[in-house]
């Protein structure tokens, strides 16, 4: 069982990206184990945002989130540097 306690509380949104990556980046580590392999111990919650709300996705290539209104239904989408674009499909999230 995962120990919360060791998990870093990640706000949505942080003004200094450097560091908001940076606890990002911590708590996928947390979730990994230490023995060296890629089996992750718990699930990865995503950042979880409607269509109006995504961040910029040239700011955030490479990123993937949680998008709750997609036309559809809530989908996990990522980004390719010029759009948010649905994991499903590739379409642009709408």
């Amino acid at each position: 069982m995962a120990d919360d306690r060791r998990r870093p509380v990640v706000p949505e949104t942080h003004p200094d990206e450097v560091f908001h990556r940076r606890l990002l980046a911590q708590r996928v580590n947390s979730a990994l184990p230490k023995d060296g392999s890629e089996a992750m111990l718990t699930p990865l919650r995503l950042s979880s945002f409607t269509v109006a709300t995504l961040p910029d996705a040239e700011l955030w290539e490479g990123a993937i989130a949680h998008v709750s209104d997609e036309a559809g239904g809530a989908v996990t989408a990522f980004s390719d540097g010029t759009d948010w674009r649905r994991v499903t499909d590739r379409a642009v999230v709408s």
